[in-house]
């Protein structure tokens, strides 16, 4: 049995607050949902956040005994990762351990005031019964591409009716957009909603130093390179069209960590083949202090996808001073459409669109027109640092508890 640790309220907990993680980095996939951890420790200080998360792992990753405990900066956070066999039926084996979770903390005397379920998904059914038993509001956070039709996917019966089960249980839905607002609220219109979105790690600042004036625009990309999702062949055809109208231009495309990573060779061949040999590079997957990097020295973040929700790699290139060229999908308009400072708003699909803000781009800094960097940071730092974001999610649960 896991060792539950009960901490008695006081003036530093003045709640607690149950997280159930359907992705949250593991043994497994050490980057799943860390935008979910992000978002539980920019509401730690002050308030005692346990969370759950169960994932289906090989005989080689499991254990009964969870990771050790780890504090977030400034945190009062306890994670407890469990693992079940990676057999079907996978949600059910899931299932069962969440409930044996909670009975071993029912067991040991603990109660939280409030279950804030992340993304309804595989914890969707025991985050319900969870609230339920104890009598406490549910809370549901929401990042998932599947509630949108646009992106060719839709969810299977059983994963819809936990999703709408838990959707129309919770006291109020906080999805990380406009857009996913609206596609959560077909399951349940009457539940209120507040769009609080991703938070932006604190790493992600403007450079020490003013962007460098001369030399060619340096744009830059980093994503999952998955072709069907972020388009990276009509990205490679706007730039290469772009050339040939004179812009004088460099790329740097780093990602591909997972299923994208295969489809590097032919956009290597692609690049080859459009004439953009030594002007567009492949870098390959980074970690966190690469991509910081490469945006204080880019010159313009490019995301040419055809769905997404409010992908956190545009608010990191905001929260750098970097201008961004990216489509009107999900929550992106929501931001940048409204925002001119942010940079310029394309239709997806709409490889024309691309290239005449890339050749304005270019032609811009080649006559000394820089964006307003500060403008820019500005606008990011007031919406998705930690302070901001964990500020607006405890002013919901104060709401409630």
């Amino acid at each position: 049995m896991t060792k539950w640790i009960i901490r008695r309220g006081g003036p530093s907990c003045s709640m607690r607050i149950l997280h159930l993680a359907s992705w949250y980095p593991n043994r497994v996939h050490n980057q799943l949902g860390n935008f979910v951890r992000r978002h539980i420790d920019a509401v730690s200080k002050g308030l005692e956040n346990r969370v759950l998360h169960v994932w289906p792992a090989s005989s080689g990753v499991r254990g009964d005994a969870p990771l050790p405990e780890r504090q977030g900066t400034g945190a009062n956070r306890l994670e407890f990762i469990q693992y079940c066999a990676d057999l079907p039926p996978r949600r059910m084996r899931i299932g069962r351990v969440y409930m044996e979770l909670h009975r071993e903390m029912g067991s040991a005397g603990y109660r939280p005031d409030l279950v804030h379920l992340h993304n309804a998904a595989e914890a969707a059914v025991s985050a319900c019964r969870m609230a339920e038993a104890w009598g406490v509001p549910l809370v549901v956070s929401e990042n998932w591409t599947a509630y949108h039709a646009e992106h060719g996917r839709s969810f299977r019966p059983k994963e819809e009716r936990a999703v709408k089960r838990a959707l129309q249980a919770a006291a109020v839905h906080l999805p990380v957009s406009e857009h996913l607002g609206r596609a959560m609220a077909r399951y349940a219109p009457d539940v209120r909603q507040v769009v609080i979105p991703n938070v932006v790690d604190a790493a992600f600042t403007p450079p020490a130093t003013l962007r460098s004036e001369e030399g060619p625009l340096r744009l830059l990309h980093v994503s999952s390179l998955i072709d069907d999702h972020k388009d990276i062949t009509g990205m490679l055809h706007a730039l290469s069209t772009a050339v040939e109208q004179g812009a004088d231009l460099t790329m740097d495309c780093w990602g591909g960590a997972g299923d994208g990573g295969s489809e590097v060779p032919r956009y290597e061949a692609l690049v080859d083949e459009l004439g953009l040999t030594g002007r567009v590079t492949f870098h390959g997957p980074a970690d966190q202090d690469q991509v910081v990097t490469a945006m204080q020295e880019a010159d313009v973040f490019v995301l040419f996808s055809r769905y997404e929700n409010l992908p956190c790699v545009l608010l990191e290139a905001w929260m750098t001073g970097l201008p961004t060229l990216a489509t009107d999908v999900g929550g992106v308009g929501e931001h940048l459409g409204r925002h001119e400072a942010l940079g310029t708003l394309i239709q997806s699909g709409d490889r024309e669109g691309l290239t005449q803000a890339i050749v304005a781009a270019a032609k811009a800094k080649a006559s000394g027109q820089q964006p307003d960097h500060e403008a820019i940071y500005g606008y990011a730092s007031a919406r998705f640092t930690p302070e901001a974001v964990g500020g607006a999610i405890e002013a919901v649960y104060r709401s409630l508890v």
